[in-house]
Order: structure tokens, then C-alpha cells, then sequence
């Protein structure tokens, strides 16, 4: 049984209208690809806050340089 994992890093999270349209393009793809049946792909969102990502780097770099 496939199972996809999307991790996602921004201020906002997705809503439940995007994940259902990623969603039903996975299984689409998943099917037409690997021959998943319908029902067989799952599929986890993980959604961090941008200060567990790179992103916690640009309001450093801010930081900075209101220091200097």
C-alpha cells in the first residue's frame, strides 16, 4: 500500500478544500502511474510553523540587521 507524506512550510496552512484537491490528484496519479486502486493511496499532510524550517532564517537575517 503507497503512502505519501507532504510536508508543508508556510505562515498560513493549507485549507481542507487544498488538500482535497492535492489529494484527488494523487490518487489520480498514483493509479494512472503505479496502478494503485482506488482507496489503496495514503496520504499524511504534515504542516510546520515557519520557524521549524529554513524560514526561521529570514527573521534572523532580520533581526541583524535591525541589530547593526
Amino acid at each position: 500500500m503507497p503512502m505519501l507524506e507532504i510536508v508543508v512550510a508556510r505562515k498560513e496552512p493549507l485549507t481542507t478544500d487544498q488538500k482535497r484537491a492535492f489529494a484527488r490528484e494523487a490518487v489520480e496519479i498514483f493509479h494512472r502511474v503505479l496502478g494503485t486502486p482506488p482507496g489503496r493511496l495514503r496520504l499524511a499532510f504534515y504542516e510546520l510553523r515557519p520557524e521549524e524550517s529554513l524560514d526561521l532564517l529570514t527573521d534572523e537575517s532580520s533581526e541583524d540587521a535591525h541589530r547593526h
